[in-house]
């Protein structure tokens, strides 16, 4: 069954009554695994720099159509692979890998960067100079950021 390789991707937090996923990589994909399993839509938050997801509807996500959005503040700029922008940014990355030499200190921003643009990446701008390229669970745990996901609360009681 699909849903159970989509369970293996996810991340899950348990508490009390309920277990919360997040990582979906669509709207729709997220609603699909709530209608499974008997759970609801929520928009959270990362808000501490770390691991602990806080229900936060702050962003609007759902009434957006969105499943991630990220504030560094005011000189930063994150761009999810769903972003306005992010194809263009991301295309020129790739040009220009292709100009640097083993030795170049731009190669620091390209490492390990091509997965991550093939997938559901995050590109981090820095007055508008591209600072970093990490994925949305590395992204959490950049200085300062607050990140926002659509997640899947599910009572414990229907898994």
């Amino acid at each position: 069954m699909e849903s159970e390789n989509i369970v293996e991707r996810l991340t899950k937090y348990g508490f009390d009554h309920s277990n919360l996923y997040t990582g979906f990589k669509s709207v729709g994909e997220a609603r699909k695994f709530a209608e499974e399993r008997n759970g609801r839509l929520v928009e959270v938050g990362f808000l501490d720099g770390n691991d602990n997801p806080v229900e936060d509807s702050s962003q609007n996500l759902i009434n957006e159509n969105k499943y991630y959005k990220a504030f560094a503040g005011p000189d930063y700029r994150i761009l999810h692979s769903a972003d306005e922008g992010f194809q263009d940014i991301a295309e020129k990355l790739k040009e220009r890998k292709n100009e640097i030499t083993e030795k170049s200190p731009d190669e620091k921003y390209f490492s390990d960067s091509d997965p991550l643009l093939e997938e559901d990446a995050v590109i981090v701008l820095f007055k508008d100079e591209v600072q970093e390229v990490t994925s949305r669970e590395r992204s959490k745990y950049l200085m300062h950021t607050k990140v926002y996901e659509l997640a899947v609360e599910v009572p414990k009681t229907s898994e």
